[in-house]
């Protein structure tokens, strides 16, 4: 107990120091500010980083939560970096930046607060989805700008807007750049890996929620893993980095029966992205995961229909149907909670169909992301905009 003391004293006084060190920059050196909350956060950011690098002659700063994010010991002399995670609040308090880019809904209502004005206030978005369904009511009304995947998610808020008499924010169709990157990383992937694996890989991905109501690993974890035990596929399980993070007992759990099985292993390796390429076909709920690998990869994906997360109970309001619900059947195939009997055919038919379903998904990208193979372009001049206005 007494070391423990001693380790949060350490810790907060290098969060002291870092902070020191932050607000010791010449202003001009702070102008632009990114926030990552874990290490894999800086996946969202990254392709603005790199455009606003080559375009732009100031520093960045990027402040993380994470004791072990790379960005801390990213060796670019114009990426200042800092770990900030107890004293974050007080940073923000203290900011004097003239843009402040988070990847975090429900500023100021939850614990992240927003800095003081008139710092710009800039979201980016983890996945591809509507804006209503699957976020907290009022999940982004305390931001001031909203870097948008396509005109759908506009739509949305100008919607909430007038229903809930909000302020009007900026909505830039910017694009999103993760998806290219994966796009782009494929075709490199697919070139250098031509021979077709004897025994074809088969991705697991599952959600994660606060309540317990979605996620495969909550809803049917024995059964789910009985039958990818029984299928002719390497079975790769990749747990959501927030179900391991909350739920340690339960991921114990689930990796013992895993090593019941012969073909069924955990992947933990979370910050990589790599086993989205490796994946032959992917097995999913409702994890957004499903639009990078699909339109990333052009590979099909198997729905298992668990509950849908539902963190807005307001919805429905907006009379807009979400297009995580009404792209799903364009996605891949479904099964329902009584038809896991199903799975292994269903993979199977999948993954035959796999070429001339790939055929279809340009089209589907077009219109669920703006700016193909644009974004980065695109965001990082939208934020140069906000930084010289």
């Amino acid at each position: 107990m007494f070391a423990n003391i001693i380790g949060q004293a350490k810790d907060t006084a290098f969060e002291f120091s870092e902070l020191e060190r932050l607000m010791a920059l010449e202003k001009k050196v702070r102008r632009l500010v990114f926030y990552g909350e874990s290490e894999i956060q800086y996946r969202y950011y990254e392709d603005y980083i790199d455009y606003l690098l080559a375009h732009w002659d100031y520093d960045i700063c990027y402040i993380s939560s994470h004791r072990q994010d790379p960005i801390l010991s990213d060796k670019r002399p114009r990426i200042k970096s800092f770990y900030i995670k107890n004293l974050l609040n007080t940073a923000f308090s203290r900011l004097d930046s003239q843009v402040l880019v988070l990847a975090n809904p429900d500023i100021n209502n939850g614990p992240i607060k927003r800095a003081p004005s008139p710092v710009h206030h800039v979201h980016a978005f983890r996945g591809i989805a509507s804006t209503h369904q699957g976020y907290r009511l009022g999940a982004f009304d305390h931001y001031d700008s909203l870097l948008m995947i396509q005109q759908y998610q506009v739509d949305e808020v100008r919607k909430a807007e007038e229903l809930y008499k909000l302020p009007a924010k900026q909505l830039p169709v910017i694009g999103y750049p993760l998806t290219e990157r994966i796009w782009r990383e494929h075709q490199e992937f697919a070139r250098q890996n031509a021979v077709a694996r004897e025994r074809p890989v088969c991705l697991v991905a599952p959600t994660w929620d606060a309540a317990s109501r979605t996620s495969m690993l909550d809803v049917c974890p024995d059964e789910m893993i009985d039958r990818f035990g029984r299928c002719p596929f390497e079975v790769w399980l990749r747990p959501h980095p927030e179900y391991v993070k909350r739920f340690p007992d339960r991921m114990a759990k689930v990796e013992k029966a895993c090593a019941r099985t012969s073909n069924v292993r955990t992947k933990l390796e979370l910050g990589s992205m790599q086993c989205l390429h490796q994946a032959d076909i992917l097995v999913t709920d409702h994890s957004t995961i499903s639009m990078d690998y699909v339109l990333g990869t052009e590979r099909p994906v198997v729905f298992i229909n668990t509950p849908a997360r539902v963190d807005n109970p307001e919805w429905t309001k907006l009379g807009l149907e979400p297009v995580e619900n009404s792209y799903r059947s364009k996605l891949g195939a479904q099964l329902e909670l009584t038809e896991l009997d199903q799975l292994e055919s269903t993979l199977k038919a999948s993954f035959g169909d796999r070429e001339s379903f790939g055929r279809t998904i340009p089209a589907l990208r077009d219109e669920l992301i703006g700016n193909w193979q644009k974004a980065a372009e695109v965001g990082g001049n939208y934020i140069l905009g906000l930084l010289t206005s």
